[in-house]
């Protein structure tokens, strides 16, 4: 019984519940265009004699639809990514989703009671132009323990979790994505938006302090008087003569001739030295 349940097809269509992000929504427009590709994917393939059937297309489509609506201020579908210079009111990017890979373990295959999958994503970003700006990839892992001799439940659980993973990735990662690659207004971030000019402030709000080098306060400190020497060409000659220090007077004498050397003293030298 058991080859013949390993035998059999497995299909499923894949379903879960991505709940809205807890996110401040980017204060920008886009466009999202969803590929039929996209909307319409089946991952099928045959392992150890089985057929795997399993159908992506309707449930990603619906979770990245609910996604955009919660991350951006505006989200408007178009059907092609050429179209965001017709949309009224303009739109700063064309946002296609791709499913890269849809890849899965069965119990069989790791020798361990789980099921796991992974689901491999990608945004490309466009200019309203149509010209691609940017595309950013992100994986999405899910588990679950096997259910007897059923892959069904537990492969569609996996998967489920997979989607819901890669749809965190997508809320909170894409939005420094997008600070990246310029989408946002200058001066404004993804999680704090700016508040246009002549907002009054919330009641209760702190007053808004101007920190630009001009409105700082300048601070100028006055160094402690230093004595200094004094320049010689600033000081009157009177006053030169006044500081530069006295050489020590030397008593002069009256000038003694040095005394000859006594003849008295020579004669021994000169008799010795003279023939007798």
């Amino acid at each position: 019984m058991v080859l013949l349940a390993g035998c059999g097809p497995v299909k499923l269509i894949a379903s879960t519940n991505i709940p809205p992000p807890l996110v401040v929504k980017i204060p920008i427009g886009v466009a999202l265009f969803m590929p039929t590709e996209f909307t319409t994917y089946v991952h099928k393939e045959e392992r150890w004699s089985t057929k795997w059937h399993v159908d992506l297309g309707k449930a990603q489509a619906d979770g990245i639809t609910r996604l955009m609506g919660a991350m951006f201020e505006r989200v408007i579908p178009v059907e092609s990514v050429n179209a965001g210079t017709q949309v009224p009111g303009g739109v700063a990017a064309i946002l296609e989703p791709s499913i890269e890979e849809y890849a899965f373990v069965t119990p069989r295959d790791a020798g361990s009671p789980f099921y796991a999958v992974s689901i491999k994503y990608r945004v490309n970003i466009y200019l309203p132009d149509g010209k691609l700006a940017d595309s950013w990839g992100f994986t999405g892992y899910g588990t679950s323990p096997s259910q007897g001799l059923s892959s069904e439940a537990p492969l569609s659980t996996a998967t489920a979790l997979a989607m819901r993973d890669a749809g965190a990735k997508l809320a909170v990662e894409f939005r420094e994505q997008a600070v990246m690659r310029g989408l946002l207004p200058e001066s404004a971030t993804a999680d704090t938006p700016v508040p246009p000019p002549g907002t009054p402030a919330a009641p209760g709000a702190a007053p808004a302090v101007n920190t630009t080098p001009a409105a700082q306060e300048k601070k100028v400190v006055v160094p402690a008087a230093v004595p200094t020497a004094k320049d010689p060409a600033a000081t009157p000659p009177e006053e030169q003569k006044k500081d530069e220090p006295k050489e020590p007077e030397v008593e002069k004498q009256d000038d003694v001739e040095p005394p000859e050397p006594e003849a008295v003293g020579l004669a021994p030298v000169m008799s010795r030295a003279l023939p007798r």
